[in-house]
C-alpha cells in the first residue's frame, strides 16, 4: 500500500511540472495491457497534457478509474500526438504497474505561430480633384 501511495504523489508531482508548460486537459478512455492481449482493463481517464496545439507531440500525467479491475484506480506518465480535438497517449500506470493506453477528446488550437494578425490597410488618401470642365453646351446663345 505504501509503495501504491509513493507511485501515486510521484504521478501527481509529474503532473504539476507539466503543467508549469502550459497544460491542457484530456478526458476519454484508457486501456492496460494485463500481461497479454485481451486480458487488461477498459477504464475513464483524465490527464494534463504538456501542450494544447493539434499536431503535436505531448508528455502527460493523469489518473484513471477502471470499474471492472480489482485495484480501481490508476495514476500514470505518458507520450502521445495531439490531432484536431483527439488525442492519443501510451505510458506506463505505476498503481496498476502496466502499460497503457489512452484516447480522448482534448481541446485544441491551430499553432499559434503560423497564423500572424493580418496588416490592417493605410486608409487611402483622399485626394483632391477638380470637377470635371463644363462645355459650353450648342443651345446656349
Amino acid at each position: 500500500m505504501k509503495n501504491s501511495i509513493r507511485r501515486a504523489g510521484a504521478a501527481c508531482m509529474l503532473a504539476a511540472s507539466v503543467s508549469w508548460a502550459g497544460p491542457q486537459a484530456m478526458f476519454g478512455l484508457s486501456y492496460t495491457w494485463g500481461g497479454s492481449f485481451g486480458a487488461g482493463n477498459v477504464g475513464l481517464s483524465a490527464r494534463v497534457l504538456s501542450d494544447n496545439e493539434k499536431d503535436r507531440v505531448v508528455a502527460g500525467a493523469g489518473v484513471s478509474y477502471y470499474p471492472w479491475a480489482v485495484d480501481k484506480f490508476g495514476a500514470d506518465v505518458s507520450a502521445g500526438y495531439l490531432f484536431d480535438s483527439f488525442a492519443l497517449t501510451g505510458g506506463w500506470d505505476f498503481i496498476q504497474s502496466d502499460f497503457i493506453m489512452s484516447a480522448g477528446y482534448v481541446n485544441t488550437v491551430d499553432d499559434k505561430g503560423d497564423d500572424p494578425a493580418p496588416a490592417s490597410d493605410p486608409a487611402p488618401a483622399a485626394e483632391e480633384s477638380e470637377p470635371p470642365a463644363s462645355e459650353p453646351s450648342p443651345d446656349a446663345t
